[in-house]
């Protein structure tokens, strides 16, 4: 064995040494598993630098010592050897059980300081036993295994030591340049090279100072002149590469003259040559940043890790009044406004500490004692060790902005033109009163008011006057309701109250009241307005389970339910309110089937010209019939149909089955006929296009286009929008009459303007004719304009003989009504055209229907 030790120094490399030790190792206990490895991560793991399995060399491994035997052999200064059950001793290794290790001789690799470098193992897969003698034998060989794995561990850190300097160098961008003066020979650190881009193995001062600009080439070469002849001895200089840039480029020189260590009467300059042009434009961008610090709009205030006042910018002096030498060193609660509380601040101060900024609203002081509101974002500024060594406050005045915001928020939850909530924050209110209510089981009244006929004020006097209405009614409700009372403008001419703690009793008082209040005229200069107001009252009894929005909806029913009884009234909702709410609702639900269903359908009501003794025109009158309610009137389902959007789609069956029944009635030989469709001012919307809706239904339908006649409102026809299509459409050869003319706020200007074919005379002047002396003059006048503008004139409605009689003296010949025939169907119709316009003698059994049937 003295041989083979004395061998091991004696072979070319580690590798070769290792393996030997290895061999000797195997040739001597025969263990399955051999292995040298050095401590790694803190001498938490092992890494192999010789490996062997069965004698044979294998490839290196690393493993954790944590668990395992030789974390215990780290420790111990011998030898350590377990003979046997090593698994169930560390149960933990599962390279044990992967192995199928049972016994273990290991002893740990040392320094020359004693201090654990490796370990060399030994692993059996059976037992073993290890005399005195070979484990001596194994401490020994160890001994000059770890002087090797010593000695290259030495030379590893060497190493790592010298790229270390090469790779500060690099880091640094810096490098050396050593000038023997008396020599005149320069040599530059390798790191040089890179620094000037110079591509050539060698570099010489020439080269150096080629590559700088002109300007710093000559002087450096002057430096250079005075370092050689002695009259300079220090220098610190910054130099310009030709082709510099932001990030590189710019060489700070410095250096010194001294005496060289070999040769005390020769001189020799030292010196370091360091790219510094991110440290140049980082200290521009620090200049930068001061300038942009001390313009800043928003007020910045830095404390040290004491939080003391160490610098201000200017827009803080403006902001509170101090200087910066009046606050340096002082706490910033100089700057306490005192509005807030130690909650406040220990609530600030624990998400500063934990989050590392706060940001909130805060008052603060100035100088001259003013209080104002300020946005603060605190932050702070911690070191590499995590100590706390700055707060940085910047903050900037709010006062404005929170005036802005106030506005904002009143502008949110009020109404713009008569500053009263609205609905949104009105319905919030009134769901918390409920809620209040509740729990201390009080009552509260709501009131819902309806400005009557307040559309007709509009078209009167014209929007700004409607505006001016509604902006004194607003201040009249506000001043006749208690100030706990809410108020809002709900929408439109629609206002609603809420009367905190009020019975019906007192609800239908304060409604009176404010009823007489909107009654009282309304003055503008030399203009006068009156209009009455519609109430509904909806009461909350104080164990009642609604919600805010039924609770409106209730009063709003009541409103209804008020206008259709009498307007200016005020009606309480009850019951009876509430099941024909429902019934309402059951019959929108209906009519939504029926829709869908197609079991809607189309009558005809004939018009006849008395002088010609024939039918001329039909009226389309769409009529539905219902399983359970029979036949519904036109009167109860075509509202219900406006309110819920439904009409559209009404208008449009009748639309197209009309002009399908006027093609069969033109089949029968009745070329002479037309028909009249009635046009909701729903219908005529900018989304809706009547234009296209109603060309294209005559276009399908192969009628002619003057033979299909539109009957629309005298009011709707006063829109611009609707008298455009209206005219865009009387182009085309469309007829236009003007329903239930004089009924409203007649304007004679609209029959000079915009040219109609009809005019229609209501039911309710035919109706007072023979009694009504000034309805029969209003029908005569209207007959002799009608004449001179060319207009033909229909009375609807008549029913008697008299009737007819005194219309035909007035000089009307169109006429529509019971006398001749209500609404019936298209074969009925055809009966009647055959009976009337083929000259037979007219049927009174075929044509009379019991006045129970209703005409729309």
């Amino acid at each position: 064995m003295t041989f083979s030790f004395s061998t091991f120094y004696n072979l070319c490399s580690s590798e070769a040494r290792y393996e030997l030790a290895l061999d000797l190792i195997y040739e001597k206990f025969k263990p399955a598993h051999c292995l040298i490895g050095k401590f790694i991560d803190a001498d938490t793991r092992v890494k192999t630098v010789a490996y062997s399995v069965d004698g044979n060399r294998s490839n290196d491994i690393i493993y954790d010592l944590e668990g395992t035997p030789c974390n215990d052999a780290k420790t111990s200064q011998g030898v350590c050897s377990i003979s046997c059950n090593l698994q169930q001793m560390y149960a933990e290794d599962e390279i044990l059980k992967i192995f199928n290790i049972d016994g273990y001789l290991g002893v740990t690799l040392r320094a020359l300081d004693h201090k654990p470098i490796g370990i060399m193992v030994c692993l059996f897969d059976e037992k073993v036993t290890v005399c005195d003698e070979d484990k001596h034998w194994f401490r020994e060989l160890s001994l000059l295994v770890g002087a090797e794995l010593n000695h290259n561990l030495e030379i590893a850190a060497q190493q790592i030591l010298v790229k270390q300097l090469a790779k500060g160098e690099r880091i640094a961008k810096l490098s050396s340049w050593s000038w023997n003066i008396s020599r005149d020979k320069h040599i530059f650190s390798h790191e040089m090279r890179r620094l000037l881009q110079h591509r050539e193995e060698t570099l010489t001062l020439d080269d150096f100072t080629n590559c700088l600009t002109e300007a710093d080439q000559k002087r450096l070469r002057v430096i250079i002149q005075k370092l050689r002849t002695g009259h300079l001895d220090y220098i610190d200089v910054n130099v310009a590469h030709k082709k510099r840039t932001n990030l590189r480029g710019l060489y700070r020189i410095i250096g010194r003259v001294e005496q060289c260590d070999e040769q005390r009467d020769e001189r020799v300059f030292s010196a370091t040559v360091q790219d510094v042009s991110y440290i140049y434009s980082l200290n521009k961008q620090l200049e930068l940043t001061n300038v942009v610090f001390e313009h800043a709009t928003e007020a910045i205030m830095i404390t040290d890790g004491e939080n003391k006042i160490i610098m201000v910018n200017r827009a803080f002096e403006r902001l509170t009044g101090y200087t910066g030498h009046e606050l340096m060193g002082r706490d910033p609660s100089v700057l306490s406004s005192g509005q807030h509380g130690d909650d406040f601040y220990h609530q600030m101060w624990n998400s500063l500490m934990s989050a590392g900024c706060w940001k909130g609203e805060i008052f603060n002081r100035r100088k001259n004692g003013q209080i104002f509101p300020e946005e603060l974002t605190l932050s702070l500024v911690k070191d590499e060790q995590g100590e706390i060594v700055n707060y940085v406050a910047i903050f900037r005045d709010i006062t404005e902005w929170k005036r802005n915001e106030a506005q904002l928020m009143f502008y949110a939850n009020h109404e713009p033109l008569t500053a009263l909530l609205n609905r949104r924050c009105f319905i919030d209110i009134v769901e918390e009163k409920i809620s209040a209510s509740r729990s201390l089981h009080t009552p509260c009244s709501l009131l819902f008011i309806g400005l009557d006929h307040f559309k007709e004020v509009n078209d009167i006097y014209g929007p700004e006057i409607g505006d001016k209405v509604l902006v004194s009614v607003a201040k009249r409700l506000r001043n006749g309701i208690r100030e706990n009372d809410t108020i809002s403008r709900y929408g439109g001419d629609e206002f609603a109250i809420l009367l905190d703690n009020t019975d019906v009793k007192s609800a239908l008082q304060v409604a009176k009241k404010l009823s007489d209040k909107i009654k009282q005229p309304y003055v503008f200069n030399d203009l006068t307005v009156e209009l009455s107001a519609s109430t509904g009252i909806a009461q909350l009894e104080n164990r009642g389970r609604i919600t805010a929005a039924k609770f409106i909806r209730n009063a709003a029913h009541a409103l209804e339910s008020a206008k259709k009884t009498h307007r200016g009234h005020v009606a309480l909702h009850n019951a009876a309110i509430q099941n024909a709410y429902l019934n309402k609702i059951k019959l929108k639900d209906k009519l939504k089937a029926a829709l869908k269903a197609n079991l809607l359908t189309v009558y005809y009501q004939p018009i006849v010209d008395v002088q010609r003794g024939k039918i001329v025109k039909f009226e389309a009158l769409v009529r539905w019939f219902d399983d359970e309610q029979g036949m519904v009137s036109p009167g109860t389902f075509i509202p219900i149909a406006e309110e819920f959007g439904l009409i559209h789609l009404i208008g449009q069956f009748v639309l197209d089955q009309a002009c399908q029944d006027l093609k069969a009635i033109h089949s029968h030989g009745y070329d002479e006929v037309s028909i009249s469709i009635n046009r909701s001012v729903n219908e005529f919307k900018t989304s809706n296009d009547q234009f296209k809706l109603v060309t294209e239904a005559i276009e399908k339908a192969q009628v002619p286009y003057d033979k299909v006649t539109l009957e629309v409102t005298e009011s709707m026809a006063t829109n611009r929008y609707t008298w455009e299509l209206l005219s865009k459409l009387r182009a085309q050869g469309v007829k236009i009459a003007l329903d239930d003319f004089c009924t409203g706020y007649s304007s004679l200007s609209h029959l000079v303007e915009n040219q109609v074919d009809y005019l229609k005379i209501d039911k309710s002047f035919v109706d007072s004719l023979m009694a009504d002396r000034n309805k029969k003059v209003m029908i005569s006048c209207l007959l002799n304009l009608a004449q001179e503008l060319g207009i033909k004139v229909i009375a609807e409605g008549v029913e008697s003989q008299s009737q007819l009689a005194m219309l035909e003296q007035l000089g009307c010949n169109h006429i529509q009504g019971f006398y001749y025939s209500p609404a019936q169907p298209l074969s009925a119709c055809l009966r009647l055209l055959q009976e009337f316009n083929s000259g037979q003698v007219f049927n009174d059994e075929l044509i009379y229907i019991s006045k129970s049937s209703q005409q729309h």
